[in-house]
């Protein structure tokens, strides 16, 4: 339905939302039109590389849906301390994401996204905050809900267990 909307011109472009690997080969399977966009969650504490890596090799932006954790990553030190030594604020690292403030400050440094790139080393700190809890919490979740958008029959025998987690 959303490929025919496209043709005719009255959407431009077609996302997906909480994708993993496996649920965009299960797409692309039937699709005739790969997503433009997959918006997941993504911040230092849960930074899916090899996930992120997978769609952008697709040519499928990635969108960060909480990229500073709910103001988690402000308090981190180690994520003050990356910003500290650039003169900037926290903020998220290599997607694309949208951010919300209501404060003008915020706003201006939120622009201030350009004129600078963080190093391999800074880069590799920020991995290393992503837990294996953290990833399994994801998958928790990630499974609670295939479980609820599966058939009212509650069967499972169908649904894919084993995805890509980080």
């Amino acid at each position: 339905a959303l490929e025919e909307l496209q043709e005719e011109g009255l959407v431009r472009s077609i996302g997906v939302s909480n994708y993993t690997k496996e649920d965009y080969e299960e797409l692309m399977a039937v699709a005739l039109v790969p997503p433009a966009v997959n918006q997941i969650e993504a911040n230092p504490f849960l930074y899916r590389k090899n996930t992120i890596d997978f769609f952008q090799r697709q040519g499928c932006t990635v969108q960060a849906y909480r990229p500073l954790q709910q103001g988690k990553a402000l308090q981190d030190m180690t994520v003050v301390d990356i910003a500290t030594k650039h003169g900037r604020a926290p903020a998220q690292k290599g997607l694309i994401y949208l951010p919300k403030t209501l404060s003008t400050a915020r706003m201006v440094e939120n622009a201030r996204v350009f004129d600078w790139a963080l190093g391999e080393e800074d880069m590799q700190m920020l991995d290393a905050l992503t837990t294996g809890e953290a990833l399994q919490a994801f998958k928790e979740l990630y499974m609670k809900c295939v479980c609820r958008d599966t058939p009212l029959d509650g069967n499972m025998d169908n649904v894919k267990t084993d995805v890509t987690i980080d």
